[in-house]
């Protein structure tokens, strides 16, 4: 779900409806000054075993927008095997919009030896953002279209040493730019200063990543504490059947640090670095970006686009409130945590540039129900100075 708000105005009831079994209806109001107002009902029916822990989750819901009209969606999360998560998400839009999201991720699979990752992806969406390329575009330059893309990917990673992997990611996508669902915003396909632009008239990307990653996180779903660090390489290139060639460098470093003993607050921090070779030929959904749920959450998503990017960010994710009774009552085991958080970082289009200038700024708080061994809810609030951003779903952004 992109920059918008959901919310319920009363605390959520819980009903039991079977052994281990709870429903908990939600209002939902989601709110964005692009997307107008979104009202709707989800249902979700939590499913834990005799400890508490959840161990599937079922999550329909059904919205309204004057834009979507009526957006049914249905929602399956499977976490009943220790390390492995199985979701599948899926919803049309009885106007416009859709989308299919299958996904499994298993860690420490065959013996310990594999982590494997594995993706289907449609979706189209007639809210997307372009402003053009570079740190400094105006809120003016604003254009709207709708994403039409597939996707299909794949990984492998070998678990080389205790803390050492390295592996290969596979990936297909196919991406058409078409005409947005947003009349109060020009349309991109309808601007003759933009036809010119790298993929405004689709793309195939096709191409593996290489990555070798040093990674002690205690887990790597909810983590609590250790460091990660992963160098990557994509290669993008007509040889395997892409639009076009190029490639993307890339560096992550991450590190959780637990405050005290018992582990209530952790400091999560996260900085990366990104560099693309042949960047001016690559569509410009695919160059680096800043803005959104994954990086500097007080803009839209990739409201900065491209070719190289830099980026850091920290929160304290505290956790404030462990209601006994939800697992007396209801066999669920969670807990409420706030995480205040501060992000910083910029996109650029030369490796010559120096990546800790002209950085954009966000701050705000996270807002997260979690529920172990693996599934968070998030509400996350921030703002850059100039407006506020509010990006609702589920997992930690980082």
């Amino acid at each position: 779900m992109s920059a918008g708000m959901l919310w319920p105005p009363v605390a959520p009831a819980f009903i039991p409806v079977g052994h281990n079994m709870t429903l908990v209806p939600v209002p939902e109001i989601i709110t964005d000054p692009n997307e107008g107002t979104t009202l709707g009902v989800l249902a979700t029916l939590l499913m834990s075993d005799d400890d508490g822990n959840v161990t599937r989750m079922i999550a329909p819901d059904v919205r309204y927008n004057h834009i979507t009209g009526w957006y049914p969606s249905f929602r399956y999360y499977d976490y009943s095997r220790p390390k492995q998560r199985i979701f599948f998400q899926a919803g049309k839009a009885t106007r416009t919009g859709e989308y299919i999201d299958a996904t499994y991720a298993g860690d420490e699979v065959w013996r310990g030896w594999l982590d494997l990752r594995g993706r289907v992806f449609h979706e189209n969406d007639p809210f997307e953002r372009f402003y053009g390329f570079g740190n400094g575009t105006r809120d003016s330059a604003e254009t709207n279209y709708l994403s039409d893309s597939t996707a299909v990917s794949g990984s492998v990673q070998v678990n080389v040493a205790r803390a050492w992997h390295a592996g290969v990611q596979a990936r297909v996508r196919i991406m058409r730019v078409r005409e947005g669902g947003v009349d109060s915003v020009d349309q991109l396909v309808d601007d003759p200063k933009l036809n010119t632009v790298p993929g405004i008239n689709g793309a195939t990307i096709v191409g593996p990543r290489f990555v070798v990653r040093y990674d002690t996180r205690d887990d790597t779903m909810l983590s609590t504490e250790g460091h990660l660090a992963e160098l990557g390489l994509e290669v993008i290139d007509k040889a395997f059947g892409a639009s076009t060639s190029y490639l993307r460098y890339s560096l992550d470093g991450r590190s959780f640090l637990p405050l005290r003993p018992d582990k209530r607050v952790i400091l999560a921090t996260q900085a990366v670095l990104e560099y693309m070779q042949g960047g001016d030929r690559a569509p410009f959904y695919e160059r680096s970006a800043i803005g959104g749920i994954r990086s500097v959450r007080g803009f839209g998503t990739n409201r900065y686009i491209d070719n190289d990017r830099f980026l850091a960010r920290s929160e304290f994710r505290c956790n404030v409130w462990e209601p006994r009774w939800l697992t007396q009552q209801f066999h669920v085991n969670g807990h409420l945590e706030v995480a205040p958080f501060f992000e910083t970082g910029r996109v650029f289009a030369s490796s010559r540039t120096f990546p800790l200038e002209d950085l954009h700024y966000a701050g705000g708080s996270g807002f997260r129900a979690v529920i172990p061994p693996q599934l968070v809810a998030y509400v996350d609030v921030g703002s850059t100075g100039r407006g506020v951003a509010v990006f609702t779903g589920v997992d930690y952004p980082f």
